[in-house]
């Protein structure tokens, strides 16, 4: 067995023994008293598991989402922190608690501001927009989706940029802007649904992608 599929091991046992214990300070203890496990690891293996399970089991999510927030702070990693926040934003925004994601996710930005992960801070603006826009705070979307963009462009995430696209189709659409959603829908980045689903998969453009009111339940792009 290679080394790295050693360490994944040793990730997940931790997770499960982290599920199984109730109270914070029984995690925190485990933590401390094995510091040469790969935390931040966990920490990402915890946030991965928000994302798979948010559209499935809320509960599990936010549960996952707060044992990764407990881990990050125990370790003292701000990147990991970051990561927690916005999952546990994520999961939030599943339950339909905007005002509280909003929050969080604008945590985590300041986080990955002080870091300097350009591609998570993206990320985590764009996954930002379907709360606020939610919300009604319409101006606060678009400034985070202006943000991303840069970077995404920057970057030359074609794939990322058209998801943004269409959560900022939906911010003008809402506000009967159809004019100035027009540009976006006929972005050069956007990229087909079925590309979106299947990166992997090329596919010729599309002429246009039609917006509908954005899901209430799920996690946001990003």
């Amino acid at each position: 067995m290679s080394v790295r599929a050693v360490q994944k091991t040793t990730v997940d046992a931790m997770v499960e023994r982290l599920l199984a214990l109730d109270d914070v300070p029984s995690r925190q203890r485990l933590v401390a008293e094995h510091p040469g496990i790969e935390w931040k690891e966990v920490v990402t293996t915890l946030t991965d598991r928000v994302r798979e399970k948010v559209h499935v089991d809320t509960h599990l999510a936010g549960r996952l989402a707060d044992i990764a927030i407990e881990v990050a702070g125990t370790i003292a990693d701000q990147a990991s922190s970051a990561k927690s926040l916005r999952a546990k934003a994520n999961a939030l925004y599943a339950l339909d608690q905007h005002a509280a994601a909003t929050q969080l996710h604008q945590q985590a930005i300041k986080l990955f501001e002080q870091t300097g992960d350009d591609t998570e801070l993206a990320r985590t603006l764009s996954g930002s927009i379907q709360p606020l826009l939610l919300l009604g705070h319409y101006d606060d979307a678009l400034a985070a989706g202006g943000r991303a963009r840069e970077i995404f462009q920057r970057q030359g995430n074609s794939l990322r940029l058209a998801r943004l696209d269409i959560n900022l189709g939906n911010i003008y659409q809402r506000q009967d802007r159809f004019a100035e959603s027009s540009p976006v829908t006929d972005s050069p980045t956007r990229v087909s649904p079925t590309r979106l689903r299947h990166p992997t998969t090329r596919h010729s453009p599309i002429r246009r992608l039609s917006f509908s009111r954005p899901p209430r339940h799920g996690s946001p792009s990003g």
